[in-house]
């Protein structure tokens, strides 16, 4: 079948989903898929927050019954508000539920941070300017310190629509604006981002971590595929 080497499930947090999709299969190799759960977040409100990560639980075990070998429960927002010291708790617990192993979109940023050596992280979000402080406290709780965070102003319905030349320009920016940076976080696995990584990190001297290539990585080596793969950044090649 299609995904016999590994079949990743995803819920993910907005209610119309993508580019995640598209960049996923550019990303792994050949017999790997995706099963996806789109959940509830539109305007990330408290009660939208509440009922995905209620809608995350469900799917993840129809997703375990649908044979998924890893399932990743996607959206820092979503994964934070349930407080990052009780992620491990709630993931061991749903896969000793389910039968499946579990992760979440948090601690595949987190680990990524880590294998990366990263220091001072800048970031870059598509949001409102309004969301920098959300960012910036969302980066501390993946144990790293932010070194400076912009937001390009887009809403949750335009995300599919940013152009595929904003992820190296802001970079540009984040980095100038930011020169002690040793690592740039494109924050959100929903806008088109997976063709630019490795060029910024060769043009900017940085290490890159994004959230859906953190999370994808993080799923493939939860489900055991150890595959090096170029084109998309320090993290796949070397980790």
């Amino acid at each position: 079948m299609y995904g016999h080497r590994a079949r990743i499930g995803y819920c993910s947090p907005p209610y119309v989903t993508e580019t995640f999709c598209y960049e996923f299969y550019q990303i792994v190799p050949k017999g790997v898929t995706l099963l996806i759960k789109t959940l509830e977040v539109r305007t990330r409100a408290k009660d939208e927050i509440a009922a995905s990560h209620v809608a995350a639980l469900e799917a993840a075990d129809y997703m375990a019954k649908c044979g998924a070998d890893v399932v990743v429960l996607g959206g820092n927002p979503v994964n934070q508000a349930q407080g990052v010291e009780n992620l491990g708790d709630i993931c061991a617990k749903l896969a000793a539920e389910i039968g499946t192993k579990v992760i979440t979109s948090t601690q595949a940023q987190t680990e990524a941070l880590r294998a990366l050596g990263a220091k001072r992280v800048a970031q870059v979000h598509c949001y409102e300017a309004e969301d920098n402080a959300r960012h910036e406290q969302s980066i501390r709780n993946m144990g790293v310190e932010p070194a400076g965070v912009i937001g390009l102003g887009y809403t949750d319905y335009q995300v599919g629509q940013i152009a595929s030349d904003v992820a190296l320009s802001a970079s540009r920016r984040v980095k100038k604006e930011n020169p002690q940076a040793d690592c740039i976080h494109l924050a959100s696995a929903h806008w088109a981002i997976a063709h630019a990584i490795d060029q910024i990190e060769q043009e900017l001297d940085v290490s890159v971590m994004t959230s859906q290539q953190a999370i994808v990585w993080l799923a493939l080596r939860t489900a055991g595929i150890e595959d090096r793969i170029e084109g998309f950044g320090r993290l796949f090649r070397e980790f």
